[in-house]
């Protein structure tokens, strides 16, 4: 059983209130109810089963609760998401050569004429041209 987290009258109000909003990413919700049912004294198994996460879910969110504060709940670890396919020195030769370069006997590059002569896919540079897309003020 881990220790009880001892929370302030304002860290509780925030912690409910980031639990209630709309716009509060689950995660993060779920890390506000993990921490809001440790200060209440349930065990760690307790609360894992309530919340369907792991027992060791729960001691990481009663431990990062109690170094980090409030903020540490926010905290996205190092290492997570979906690592990108080019390196950024392959992306900014395909943006340069788009920019600086013509290719011979055209007046632009079409997405398939630069993927061909920079050995990416045509949908990787259309989805590169889309990202670059300034948007337009309504």
């Amino acid at each position: 059983m881990g220790k009880s987290c001892q929370l302030s009258d304002v860290d509780r109000q925030k912690l409910e209130q980031w639990t209630a909003a709309h716009g509060t990413p689950q995660q993060v919700a779920l890390r506000c109810r993990i921490v809001l049912a440790a200060a209440t004294g349930e065990s760690d198994v307790l609360i894992a089963n309530r919340f369907s996460v792991n027992r060791n879910t729960v001691i990481l969110w009663r431990k990062r609760f109690a170094d980090e504060g409030l903020d540490g709940l926010w905290d996205i670890a190092p290492g997570r998401g979906r690592k990108p396919t080019y390196a950024i020195d392959k992306i900014a030769r395909i943006v340069d050569a788009t920019l600086q370069t013509k290719p011979e006997g055209m007046t632009h590059w079409s997405c398939r004429t630069m993927a061909q002569s920079q050995g990416v896919s045509k949908s990787t540079v259309n989805n590169m041209a889309i990202s670059a897309q300034p948007l337009e003020k309504v």
